[in-house]
């Protein structure tokens, strides 16, 4: 299997004492490796190359740096003088716990079978397969395959996938409903809401997925009245921002907790203590961090809260969830429903609208079974490693990408403070190469990334190394620069 040699591997070489590197042909050398070589006096010599380490087969891209003898305070590397002209701000890190040991991750990543051979870093689209979540699907199939139709348990599986979520968010599991995505989720709360009165002004961001905007935007057939918050040249949106947008005339305020194109991290609680205090509703789309940040909507104070599973939660499209506080369920009657939405749907009778009395009156038609089998497993997993260790991992991580932009000239829209930004970090591209170009180009190389607009997002979850990051980072550095 072709290997990827990246300065970590130099580095790894260095501290065993070594001074020759065997490498295969097919191989790949990055550039950065080569210079850290030539700076430590190893050489890259044709040959047999060095055995990986016992246990699971890993590229040198992804190999294990040695356990670090002190406290668990992760050091990177030095950094190399950054090579282009872009003033850098420091990086102000959060401190590390090591709260998961570097066995324990390597023990969870055994379960995600393709972190053996790829630099998984494209976790704000799509996180790794896990065993548990294909072991999911298969209870489905087999379960398909042998009894045949088995609404009893699938209505178990989808109770049981809902209480998952209610843990993993503070809430009930009456507090919960799922559907198919998101869209269908939000556009079930839109249509539930009187615009007929003083308030009917929604307010939305700039920052939100463009799906959500939609939905605001086409209710203003019905009376909403849409307003904007911008984003400033920071890609950031200051929180006097909603105490100047946000009134009155305020029906409800429509946000996102991490703004999916570069990773900027809002203060959920500060801006539905001003929503509440003017009156309105808050309504939080939690899709792009959902897993990797501590969040409790009671103590939050968050009335609606939306999110599917693809990204962080390890699960698959198809299948999404919605928190609505309970004390809000009489209020809001749906005109986006269906025969889930109702207090008994197997009653079967057509003549009059029964909404059940808790959050399953967002539930439309039948429900995404099959992936709601997939959506439990993986909520497992994050209920089982929990959000805390997680956070602290993903927040070392994050500090660790960004000290590597700087290292290597390039450029990002992503916050130098890792305590304003979730795991995304955003590099643009676009003067060199489109994002789905370097996209298609990282995964030649054995890197998953996530393009979006002008840049390249690289999303670490806990599963994953430092070096991985090194080695995705010189693989940018190196197609930006045309090797």
């Amino acid at each position: 299997m072709k290997k990827f040699y990246t300065a970590a591997d130099v580095n790894f070489s260095a501290s065993k004492g070594e001074q020759v590197i065997y490498i295969n042909p097919g191989d790949v050398v990055t550039s950065i490796a080569r210079e850290e070589a030539e700076k430590k006096g190893i050489r890259f010599a044709a040959g047999e190359a060095a055995a990986a380490p016992a246990g699971i087969p890993q590229p040198a891209a992804v190999r294990p740096a040695p356990a670090p003898a002190a406290a668990p305070v992760y050091q990177p590397a030095p950094a190399a003088a950054p090579a282009a002209s872009y003033s850098y701000p420091q990086v102000k890190a959060l401190p590390y716990k090591g709260l998961l040991s570097e066995a324990e991750i390597d023990r969870w990543r055994e379960d995600f079978p393709i972190l053996r051979s790829v630099a998984h870093l494209g976790n704000c689209s799509q996180s790794a397969q896990s065993k548990q979540v294909l072991a999911g699907i298969q209870r489905y199939l087999d379960n398909w395959g042998s009894v045949g139709m088995d609404w009893d348990s699938w209505m178990e599986e989808i109770d049981l996938a809902k209480a998952e979520f209610a843990k993993l968010i503070g809430a009930e599991p009456d507090e919960i409903a799922i559907a198919s995505s998101v869209s269908d989720l939000v556009s079930s709360v839109a249509n539930s809401l009187d615009y007929t009165g003083r308030r009917k002004k929604v307010v939305v961001t700039d920052m939100e997925f463009p799906t959500v905007d939609y939905i605001w935007l086409a209710n203003q057939r019905h009376g909403a009245k849409v307003d904007f918050v911008s984003v400033n040249e920071n890609h950031e949106i200051d929180i006097n921002e909603y105490e100047r947008y946000i009134d009155e005339d305020t029906l409800l305020t429509s946000i996102t907790q991490v703004y999916y194109l570069n990773g900027f991290k809002q203060d959920i609680k500060a801006i539905a203590d001003i929503a509440h205090r003017k009156g309105s509703l808050i309504l939080v789309d939690a899709y792009q961090c959902l897993g990797t940040e501590p969040l409790n909507v009671k103590e939050m104070n968050i009335d609606i809260l939306v999110s599917g599973c693809l990204k962080y939660l390890f699960g698959i499209p198809g299948v999404a969830f919605m928190y609505v506080n309970k004390n809000l369920i009489q209020e809001l009657k749906p005109s986006v429903t269906g025969w889930f939405g109702q207090t008994n749907p197997f009653l079967f009778q057509t003549r009059y609208l029964d909404w059940a009395n808790k959050t399953s009156r967002f539930d439309t038609g039948t429900p995404p079974v099959l992936t709601a089998y997939a959506a439990r497993a993986g909520l497992e997993i994050i209920n089982e490693v929990t959000v805390p260790k997680i956070k602290d991992r993903i927040d070392m991580l994050s500090a660790h990408a960004l000290n590597g932009v700087a290292a290597r000239g390039l450029k990002t829209i992503s916050p130098f403070d890792v305590s304003k930004k979730g795991g995304t970090t955003a590099i643009v591209c676009c003067d060199k190469v489109d994002s789905h170009t370097m996209e298609k180009l990282l995964r030649d190389r054995n890197v998953i990334g996530s393009g979006r607009g002008d840049v390249i997002r690289i999303a670490p979850h806990f599963y994953t190394k430092p070096e991985e990051i090194d080695y995705a980072l010189d693989c940018i550095k190196d197609i930006l620069e045309g090797r």
